[in-house]
Formats: structure tokens, C-alpha cells, sequence
């Protein structure tokens, strides 16, 4: 087990970072997030990463922890600061960012301001890895988009590294209000859909990946009664993994270059409306393209 950055080890006023000179306080987030920030960094040791693009960086707590890991470069992150009411089309912006942590490393990299699942980007970067944590349960348009620009930027052999909530897990049966995510603001800050393991590695598939590994994290607490069945997670039982574990890992290589997928995911529902997916298949293969249970 490697050892957590410093920014995460601990837990006073001290711990900030910079971000173009704007002090960064981190312990919010890091209060949720700390774990699989530190499981993160372990993986992507293992898997000898070393050039690194992060998708949706802020609040750059996962940035800052590669930026102070000498294993990795960040040659770039991709996060809409714009913050967009409504999930449509925004410019593309570039904009050079500089992350300055308290143990004084210092990296400056190119940030890209945009829709991932609007827009198809091409990066000056030439990254080996890429990192989409916690992202694709925000999305609410087109999420295939967002690993048809991660195929546009990864060499064959690449690697994409994704977490996101387990969509099967067991939800609180005294629970009496809606299971759905409250209504924000702001759209992309919502769960707006919940991944199963089968959903996301059929769509990462066939957008060009091989999966190498697709298995559980428990790396958020649990609270209040779910408290009580983690333990159930231990059992080698599949139902009771998919309905105990809290987080999937999914870990890819690129296989083949594709600009446009040969038939829909089995979490899209059918239309000719799609865009970058076969017209043929949109229509033909409806059977294939239901809801994942």
C-alpha cells in the first residue's frame, strides 16, 4: 500500500493547494473522496502509468495527488469550468493551468474547457492514460461521446482507467423518499444514471476498448443502516457483490480506432436521433438495445 499524498494525510487549515494562485481547501471533498483517491494512485502505479489525462478535474484534489507523485505527469486535464446550467454545446477553451501543493511541487499543464458528451476534441497531448473518476454517472446526453474522444487521444495499448456508483446495489428498504438523486441546479452536478457492470463494459467495448478488468471498490463509507450489510460483501457470492459493493472499477486498453459505434449500448434506448452510432442499427437491433435490468 503505497502512502496517501500529503494533502490527504492529513486534515488542518495547512492542507490546501494552489491552483493559479487561488488557494485550494480540500478537506470537503476529501472527507468522501479520500479513499479512492489513494486506491487510485495505487492502480495507476500498478498498471505503470506515467502520462496522465484526468477528466473532470475539479476540485483538482485527484490532480494534485498525481501532481505530487513523481511516478506521473499530468500532461493535461479536460473540465468544463464553465459551469453550464443547461447540458448543451460550449467553446472549446484552452487555458494554462499551474497546481502548486505545500511540499512545493509545482506543474503546469493545458486545461480544455469543454462538452465531452457534446463535442469531439483533439488533444496536442499524447497521454498513455486516462482517468474518468466519478464522471459518467453525471452525464445526461450522450456518454459514448466521452469514450469516443478518450479513443481519439489514446494510442493502441492505451489504458482508461473508470469509476463510477454501482448502479445494482441494494437500496435502503426504510427509505421513504425517491431513490432518484434530488434535482440540482446545475445539470452536470446530478447522478444522473447508474452504471451495472455489464452496462459500462458494453459500452466501453464498443467504443474501441478491451476491458482488462471489471470488478468492485469499497472505497466510500457506508452510513447509517447500509452499515450493516457491508459485511455481505465479503461473501463470494455474485448477487450479494452486485448488491453490497458500492463502486465499480472498470480498467481498458484501447483495441481499434472507432469514430462511430456499429450498434447502440444496451443502456440507450433505440432512435435514429443518435449521433456517431449506425443508422442500420438503431433500428434493426431494438431487441439488443433495452434497458439494462
Amino acid at each position: 500500500m503505497i502512502d496517501a499524498p500529503s494533502h490527504l494525510q492529513r486534515k488542518d487549515s495547512r492542507d490546501g493547494f494552489w491552483v493559479n494562485d487561488v488557494l485550494v481547501d480540500p478537506r470537503e471533498y476529501c472527507n468522501f473522496h479520500e479513499k479512492r483517491v489513494r486506491a487510485t494512485m495505487e492502480k495507476l502505479g500498478r498498471l505503470g502509468a506515467r502520462c496522465v489525462v484526468e477528466l473532470g478535474s475539479h476540485p483538482w484534489v485527484m490532480t494534485a495527488a498525481l501532481v505530487e507523485d513523481p511516478r506521473f505527469e499530468v500532461c493535461a486535464t479536460v473540465s468544463a469550468e464553465e459551469i453550464t446550467r443547461w447540458p448543451d454545446e460550449i467553446p472549446i477553451r484552452r487555458s494554462r493551468v499551474t497546481l502548486r501543493t505545500r511540499q512545493g511541487r509545482e506543474a503546469q499543464f493545458t486545461n480544455y474547457s469543454v462538452n465531452l458528451e457534446r463535442t469531439l476534441l483533439d488533444l496536442e497531448e499524447k497521454p498513455d492514460t486516462v482517468l474518468a473518476c466519478e464522471i459518467v454517472e453525471h452525464l445526461v446526453r450522450a456518454p459514448h461521446l466521452l469514450f469516443l474522444n478518450v479513443n481519439r487521444w489514446l494510442p493502441v495499448g492505451g489504458r482508461l482507467l473508470v469509476t463510477t456508483p454501482n448502479g445494482s446495489q441494494i437500496s435502503n428498504p426504510f427509505r421513504r423518499r425517491s431513490p432518484s438523486a434530488a434535482f440540482r441546479c446545475h445539470a452536470y452536478e446530478r447522478h444522473s444514471f447508474l452504471f451495472t457492470k455489464d452496462g459500462l463494459a458494453d459500452l466501453v467495448e464498443l467504443c474501441g476498448f478491451e476491458v482488462r478488468e471489471l470488478s468492485y471498490w469499497n472505497v466510500y463509507p457506508y452510513r447509517g443502516l447500509s452499515r450493516f450489510i457491508r459485511p455481505l460483501g465479503r461473501v463470494p457470492w455474485s448477487y450479494l457483490q452486485d448488491k453490497v459493493q458500492r463502486t465499480i472499477l472498470l480498467v481498458a486498453e484501447k483495441g481499434r480506432a472507432v469514430g462511430e459505434l456499429a450498434r447502440l449500448p444496451k443502456v440507450y434506448h433505440p432512435s435514429n436521433d443518435w449521433e456517431l452510432i449506425s443508422r442500420r442499427s438503431a433500428t434493426t437491433e431494438e431487441a439488443d438495445a433495452g434497458q439494462v435490468d
